[in-house]
């Protein structure tokens, strides 16, 4: 089984992610870990992060998560799901500002972004690595991939998908 978690920020991907993986006993992967180098969030370079996700591709089991989609179409194609989590953007915000508490200043300036990631459309995000990377460019970079999205849109927790995934393989 290979499952991707996608959503904006704060939209509960890690914490769904590594509760999967203990669950399930996959392994899980950031894709942030892929995408940059270091804190700062510098990019990697190209070559490197597309053999890191090749590595990741080639196994067979996996869990990822991240909200990239200009270089995650080879994912998208060889998940057999693709979780996509899209509460609403009260519980974004909230889960936005809790994280980042510990540094008030920089919480007006998080807020904003978590709310242009939302209500952007596809390609007028506010990261500028990847302007698609907003709740519209989500929609329409999954829209190929439909049959196997499985859109979340409240809190749920590893067993719930768990669950979810005993049902689908019986039908």
């Amino acid at each position: 089984m290979k499952i991707h978690l996608i959503g904006v920020p704060s939209a509960g991907k890690s914490t769904l992610g590594q509760a999967l993986s203990k669950h399930l006993g996959f392994a899980h992967y950031a894709l942030d870990e892929l995408a940059f180098v270091d804190d700062r969030w510098t990019l990697r370079p190209t070559s490197e992060r597309n053999a890191m996700l090749d590595e990741i591709l080639a196994k067979p089991s996996f869990i990822t998560e991240g909200g990239f989609l200009s270089w995650t179409d080879d994912l998208f194609a060889e998940s057999d799901l693709i979780l996509w989590l899209d509460p609403p953007l009260s519980v974004l915000v909230w889960r936005h500002v809790r994280r980042f508490a510990r540094h008030p200043w920089w919480i007006p300036s998080l807020v904003r972004f978590q709310i242009q990631s939302y209500r952007r459309p596809a390609g007028a995000g506010p990261a500028k690595d990847d302007p698609n990377q907003t709740r519209a460019g989500i929609m329409a970079a999954l829209e190929p991939w439909r049959a196997k999205v499985f859109r979340v849109q409240r809190g749920v927790d590893a067993s719930e998908i768990a669950a979810f995934l005993n049902r689908r393989e019986q039908h």
